[in-house]
């Protein structure tokens, strides 16, 4: 199942979140994607952690070895950007996880979770989180 939040437009320093349900999976990989920054900056974010809950909207915590030290270097330009990936294995963890970044400058975010290793598998564009679906 795919769980994907976007922001056209995160304040540098500004806070981006997306709670994913992991409900039925065993494991997860979430992608943070940043588009390119208009002016160099010397870390892509200041934030970019996983907290975990078991409800929905309230009780996160942080998940001790989920935080990434985001990356210094260059981002600016037309095709560069900085992707941060956080794989995940659920059993064990509580049921909502939320990925929490704070930009080191004013982007464009994309979080995408991947959802695999089902209790039940989908069998179509509703179950699997997407809005088209194809399968052998």
């Amino acid at each position: 199942k795919s769980a994907t939040k976007a922001a056209s437009s995160v304040a540098a320093s500004a806070t981006h979140s997306h709670e994913i349900d992991t409900l039925g999976f065993k494991y997860a990989s979430i992608d943070v994607v940043y588009s390119p920054f208009t002016a160099a900056t010397t870390s892509y974010a200041s934030v970019l952690k996983v907290q975990e809950s078991d409800a929905s909207g309230s009780g996160q915590a942080d998940v001790s070895g989920l935080s990434i030290t985001a990356g210094a270097g260059s981002t600016t330009g037309a095709n560069v950007g900085a992707v941060a990936r956080f794989n995940i294995d659920l059993r064990g963890r509580k049921r909502y996880l939320t990925v929490v970044t704070s930009p080191g400058n004013t982007v464009a975010i994309v979080t995408n979770a991947r959802l695999t290793k089902a209790e039940q598998a989908a069998t179509d564009a509703t179950t699997a989180g997407v809005n088209s679906y194809a399968s052998l």
